[in-house]
């Protein structure tokens, strides 16, 4: 047995990288129908708009498993007019994960980069999600000092690196959507209801509107409002990872694009590609500066709507959630009140006068909850109209 090839490296292979748990993933969310099943053995999808049917195997076992599962990968190329594995690949992957595609535009010699380059790169791909993930959660112009946990879980659990496309040094990152790490989304035309998104999503799209908001502030001339920028994810570690990338020697731009996973609601209004010519030194070092300038702010304050009272009989303290926006995000955000805060925000139910709360906002599991201290108050129109 020649142990050396078996180990060696080997380039995409669908029939073995792609699994059937991640082909049905994408099934189910393309407009497939699963009309038989064999427990542990196959099941049968059906595409009715695309007069298609595939035969999909679950045992590695059997010696045909390969054969049916090529035929079964044929099928979705033919149905989607997809022309090479590569594409097939990224197609079937973002059914359950948010896509980024980073491309450097840049000098090669016979189609490779010294590794040094390529480190740099990576390095400055996972300072990028941090930053985004950081600005999800809460919007600052910069985020010194530790990382909240639902960053760090983020990285480690959720982002994955896929195989690397052709053409000039191009990475794929896979952010994964999982559902125990979800939360709830405000729905904007229905009372005291919300759906369910996640977390990776949230990230995904801070970082495409960030992207955007770095790339104007970088601009030579640019009069983009900083301030603005920092709403849409643009961060001091953003253009620090912005940097660390495009500053190699060689780059003339970075090309970032994203494929949006259909299992989540759409991103409305987020670009689907982000191009950054490089920037001089000068100007980088100039937003740097602008940006770390900023004053820190310790606090989040949420304005927005109580909808929700949450109190066991006989307790002091009970649990308020509020649909309102942090900055110009909009979400529900829980919170512990006691005493006159929760009797205020009582009365604000009542009244359907909106409060202003302030804590520092955090995410556990599926809900974004306001921490101590919290305090709660009447904007000073309404208290004054009031």
């Amino acid at each position: 047995m020649n142990t050396t090839s078996d180990h060696a490296a080997r380039p995409l292979i669908l029939t073995e990288d792609l699994s059937p748990a991640a082909i049905e993933a994408f099934l189910e969310v393309s407009g497939w129908a699963q009309t038989d099943v064999r427990d542990g053995l196959f099941s049968i999808w059906e595409n009715v708009l695309a007069d298609a049917s595939l035969m999909l195997p679950y045992d590695r076992s059997y010696h045909d498993f390969s054969a049916r599962l090529a035929d079964a990968l044929a099928t979705i190329a033919d149905v989607y007019g997809i022309g090479n594995q590569e594409d097939l690949a990224l197609e079937i992957a973002s059914a359950r994960s948010d896509i980024l595609l980073l491309r450097t535009d840049q000098q090669t010699l016979d189609g490779s980069i010294p590794l040094s380059e390529a480190q740099e790169l990576l390095n400055g791909v996972s300072q990028m999600l941090t930053a985004a993930a950081c600005s999800a959660i809460r919007p600052r112009a910069s985020n010194p000092g530790r990382r909240p946990d639902a960053v760090k879980e983020f990285l480690a659990e959720e982002v994955r690196m896929g195989h690397t496309l052709r053409g000039s040094f191009v990475l794929t990152i896979l952010a994964r959507h999982v559902d125990t790490r979800s939360e709830e989304l405000p729905e904007p035309d229905a009372d005291d209801q919300a759906v369910i998104g996640t977390y990776t999503r949230r990230v995904m799209t801070t970082l495409a509107t960030g992207l955007a908001a770095a790339r104007d502030l970088l601009a030579d001339g640019s009069e983009a409002e900083l301030d603005d920028a920092v709403q849409r994810g643009a961060s001091a570690e953003l253009i620090d990872s912005l940097e660390k990338m495009s500053q190699q020697p060689g780059v003339r731009a970075l090309d970032m694009s994203f494929r949006w996973s259909p299992s989540q609601p759409p991103p409305e209004g987020t670009l689907s590609r982000v191009i950054l010519p490089r920037p001089s030194p000068a100007r980088l070092e100039r937003v740097q500066e602008s940006l770390r300038g900023r004053p820190v702010v310790e606090q989040d304050d949420v304005l927005g709507q109580v909808i929700r009272l949450e109190r066991a009989e006989g307790q002091d303290e009970g649990i308020v959630v509020v649909d309102g926006y942090l900055g110009r995000t909009r979400r529900r955000i829980k919170m512990r009140l006691a005493g006159d805060d929760y009797r205020l925000a009582i009365r604000a139910h009542e009244d359907r006068r909106p409060i202003i709360a302030s804590g520092v906002v955090t995410l556990a599991k599926r809900s974004w909850w306001l921490t101590a201290p919290v305090s709660i108050r009447v904007p000073l129109d309404e208290a004054t109209n009031g």
